[in-house]
């Protein structure tokens, strides 16, 4: 079986035994896991003796008080993976669009279903931006489309008023419009990017985010999205095994939401770090694309930039398997500055004398 993400460290260690990698092919919060955070999921651990609540009653009711939004518009799932699988089983599309180059889970939950899968190509030539030229592809017969904002794996954000624009075609052609806000909260402007408030317009509009990259917590699982559509809500619910969310993954995601400087604090510190290792990279000849969220997207003439890094205990994301990209394209986290520094020089070593 092929993994085709990044933060595979159990690969790694099967390769290198004994060692475990600076993993900056998974773009998780250098940070760590809030303090808060990690004592609510210590003393969930008791409450493992009795199945967790299948409603995630009151995970809902902290994301409804943080987004002013009443409980019932949520739905929470296994990762926000799990949603899009879901997603695709409950609307069954006819035909979808996704940009190439993004998150790579968006297409194979839909293959199952048998839908046409349409691709809009972001250039490299415009940095890897969503431009006007999509609305073209938002038309009747279009049954889906899923947008990344930040993108992934580029950083690009969509500009917002396009992204009203956008919002506003496919609800002019009745098109069902996901969402993926998962690099959000790393904005240094993540409200002007928030398509929240639309949700009041557009029934149709289903925004996904996770708690996965800003509070550390991949290994737990913990994924949600917030729609005005009940009747959708309500498939989300049944389509897949009950139970989905576990108890320490509910009082995880409980916890996280009181935290309510970590978001602001994190994205301040990573548009600083971010900036360095910006430099940093273009200094190493790579050609660096603007990104704004907790990775950076850069191609390389090393074609096997990241297989020379790992016997050095660095681990990087190749980017040669998403569609629209290719050899030499890779993505790096931001993760501490000391951490940066390490890449940088561990990098700069493999290109002079090699691996």
């Amino acid at each position: 079986m092929q993994y085709q993400h990044g933060g595979d460290v159990y690969s790694y260690s099967e390769q290198f035994p004994g060692t475990t990698p600076l993993d900056f092919s998974a773009n998780i919060n250098p940070r760590g896991i809030p303090a808060r955070v990690r004592a609510a999921m210590h003393d969930a651990i008791d409450l493992c003796t009795q199945y967790p609540d299948p409603h995630c009653r009151a995970l809902r009711k902290a994301l409804g008080q943080r987004w002013q939004l009443d409980p019932k518009y949520f739905f929470c799932a296994n990762g926000a993976a799990e949603i899009f699988y879901r997603l695709a089983t409950c609307l069954k599309p006819s035909r979808a669009l996704l940009t190439a180059p993004t998150f790579g889970e968006y297409e194979m939950a839909l293959r199952p279903t048998g839908c046409d899968i349409d691709f809009f190509t972001l250039n490299a030539s415009e940095q890897f931006r969503v431009t006007a030229r999509i609305l073209d592809q938002i038309t009747d017969d279009l049954s889906l489309l899923i947008l990344c904002n930040p993108n992934n794996p580029t950083g690009c954000t969509i500009d917002p008023q396009l992204l009203v624009q956008i919002i506003e075609q496919c609800r002019t052609h009745q098109t069902w419009l996901i969402l993926d806000e998962c690099f959000g909260d790393f904005l240094l402007d993540a409200h002007a990017h928030e398509m929240r408030p639309w949700l009041d317009e557009y029934d149709r509009l289903i925004i996904v985010r996770a708690f996965t990259k800003m509070y550390a917590v991949p290994g737990v699982r913990l994924g949600w999205c917030m729609t005005k559509n009940l009747d959708l809500i309500s498939e989300l619910s049944t389509s897949g095994q009950p139970w989905n969310v576990s108890v320490i993954a509910q009082a995880c995601g409980v916890a996280a939401l009181a935290c309510t400087d970590w978001e602001g604090q994190t994205a301040s510190e990573i548009a600083k770090s971010r900036q360095k290792l910006f430099s940093a990279l273009s200094d190493c000849g790579f050609q660096v694309f603007p990104g704004e969220a907790n990775y950076l997207l850069f191609y390389s003439d090393c074609y096997d930039l990241r297989e020379q890094l790992m016997p050095h205990g660095v681990l990087i994301r190749s980017c040669a398997n998403y569609r629209g990209l290719g050899q030499g394209y890779y993505r790096v986290a931001v993760k501490s500055d000391a951490d940066n520094q390490i890449l940088i020089q561990t990098i700069s070593e493999v290109l002079t004398h090699g691996s």
